[in-house]
């Protein structure tokens, strides 16, 4: 065999035939599957850490809202690029042409390049955008943050995959169509999510090292000159990265000195958990303690009494005055808390002799509860777990009490609210077991208030609802339904003599009747609440956007960016 034949057997060997029978390098086929493998960690890291980085600041329905529609107008705008570019890159070459496959190479290099300098910088980018978040407010501040922070990463992944697919069909008149599936593939892979990511920004400088990793990857493969100068912005992606960790206390995974750096408020407690970031602080002027989870505060006290700020969880204690409960209590009551918070209810209870079980997703919070908020560690029972999962698991009749209260960051968790977890809250209450679960809207949507009091008919004979406050309509309130088989009547005095009456718990109990809702409604304009049919967490959005304004009157903006 001549060399001639020897040399054309080998350049054989390290092509790969497209379609069309033009020729791709074994460079250009390891860039694209790089590139294309990245872009998927990349996406289906950023579709979790995107919202979850905009939370704290946010709340978790708008961190949320828009998210993904921009992420699919991200990828197309990425895509038409890709295209473009391509078109422009490679007229005048021939199909097989190797200078195509470098084109493609130095393509996909330069997007990663892109990603990880910008997405390096994120935490920074998004540190001055949170100072304008009030200005912003609820509604543009998640999109505009959500456009530095994950628009780079949708692009450049939408740009590769138009860009691959285009080399393959590079030649044929499909190439346009075929790199815009190529990119909705991209983009349906990534919603495959990556579990175990991290929400911080972590997270974010995660993104950055894949696609500084990766683009040196695709250079070192097209042994390229000068190649210090070519991964030079790769080197400066980790450099940014490694200030970003040492400087921002929001990369930190407890506390920090900074996090108390000139601060009215003193952080007491800082973790990264499954509910968000969860911190314990106290406020000087005001003497309170605060328990926040996301962009919420789900409950505190006032430090001198150690008593609530928030009257409604004293509303729970009501569960126990009912006429048909007060004429039956015994030594071995048992309460179910579906949601603990500082654990207002579960103390409350506990120190009444009921014997306390308590369920909640957040470890975070149960340990914030016990070493800041005196919650007793000697309960009957900590289940660290979903609600949901642990109701439908519980014996018949097991509890004589129910407090279901699972609020948090602007909205609910929708699945305790259908019939089927009202019909298993029935199932373990005990006959003339009596129920009461928070809910928190606007006395003015009445469409919420009365399907969500429609499907707790379904299993209860009786519903009633006493708000925490009646004076605004239009705000966001803390509403507490009460169901049983039972009527729900309270004795004459029974409310207002239930607690020494200086205490905020016997004032709140007090006028705990004058605030009762209307749930009276016609039936012909409710429907059941079901897990197959389940509104709540679009007919709420709106509270959400009143909820953040609410939190941001509560505290100001010092507060809630310092997390």
């Amino acid at each position: 065999m001549s060399s001639a034949a020897i040399r054309h057997n080998k350049v054989k060997a390290k092509a790969v035939t497209s379609d069309d029978g033009s020729r791709l390098g074994a460079t250009a086929v390891a860039a694209m599957l790089i590139g294309f493998v990245t872009s998927s960690i990349m996406m289906s890291t950023i579709m979790q850490v995107g919202p979850t980085y905009l939370e704290p600041v946010y709340g978790n329905v708008l961190a949320h809202q828009w998210f993904t529609s921009g992420i699919v107008a991200c990828m197309t705008v990425g895509a038409a690029l890709g295209s473009r570019l391509w078109r422009g890159l490679t007229t005048g070459l021939a199909s097989g042409s190797s200078e195509a496959d470098a084109r493609t190479e130095r393509a996909i290099g330069a997007a990663l390049d892109v990603v990880a300098l910008l997405t390096a910088l994120a935490p920074w980018r998004t540190a001055l955008l949170f100072q304008e978040s009030r200005r912003l407010g609820p509604v543009w501040g998640p999109v505009v943050t959500h456009v530095s922070l994950a628009a780079p990463v949708a692009a450049a992944s939408g740009f590769i995959a138009a860009v691959s697919v285009a080399r393959l069909a590079h030649g044929r008149r499909t190439a346009w169509a075929a790199a815009y599936v190529g990119a909705a593939a991209a983009a349906m892979w990534a919603r495959r999510g990556t579990s175990g990511v991290h929400g911080g920004c972590q997270g974010l400088l995660l993104v950055a090292g894949y696609a500084a990793l990766s683009s040196v990857m695709v250079k070192l493969l097209s042994r390229r000159r000068r190649l210090l100068l070519l991964v030079a912005p790769a080197v400066a992606a980790v450099v940014f990265g490694v200030l970003t960790l040492g400087s921002d206390p929001r990369c930190a995974s407890g506390m920090t000195a900074r996090n108390n750096a000139g601060s009215a408020y003193h952080m007491l407690s800082r973790a990264e958990s499954v509910t968000g970031w969860v911190t314990v602080s106290d406020e000087a002027e005001r003497r309170l303690r605060v328990l926040r989870s996301g962009h919420s505060i789900i409950g505190g006290h006032w430090n001198e009494t150690q008593e609530s700020i928030f009257g409604i969880f004293y509303y729970a204690d009501a569960v126990r005055l009912v006429s048909s409960r007060r004429s039956r209590r015994h030594t071995n009551e048992r309460a179910l808390i579906i949601g603990l918070g500082i654990g207002v209810a579960a103390r409350s209870l506990h120190e009444q002799g009921v014997k306390v079980d308590v369920v909640e997703l957040d470890p975070a919070v149960y340990r914030a509860a016990v070493d800041f908020f005196s919650l007793p560690q000697n309960l009957h029972g900590v289940h660290l777990q979903d609600g949901r999962r642990f109701i439908d698991d519980a014996p018949d009749g097991s509890y004589d009490y129910i407090v279901h209260d699972v609020f948090t960051g602007g909205s609910v968790p929708a699945v305790l609210f259908s019939q089927s977890a009202v019909a298993q809250l029935g199932r373990i209450l005990a006959p003339r077991g009596v129920l009461a679960m928070n809910y928190v809207g606007m006395l003015a949507d009445t469409r919420t208030l009365h399907h969500v009091a429609h499907t707790l008919r379904s299993a209860f004979a009786h519903v009633r609802c006493f708000a925490e406050s009646i004076e605004d309509p239009a705000g966001v309130t803390n509403m507490m339904f009460f169901a049983s088989q039972e009527p729900i009547v309270f004795a004459p005095g029974a409310l207002r003599n239930a607690a020494d009456p200086d205490t905020i718990r016997a004032r709140v109990l007090a006028d705990m009747e004058a605030n009762e809702v209307s749930v009276a409604y016609d039936e012909q304009s409710v429907r059941l609440i079901t897990d197959a049919w389940n509104p709540l967490p679009e007919w709420l959005a709106p509270a959400a956007e009143v909820h953040w304004h609410a939190m941001r009157g509560m505290l100001p903006d010092e507060y809630w960016l310092n997390y």
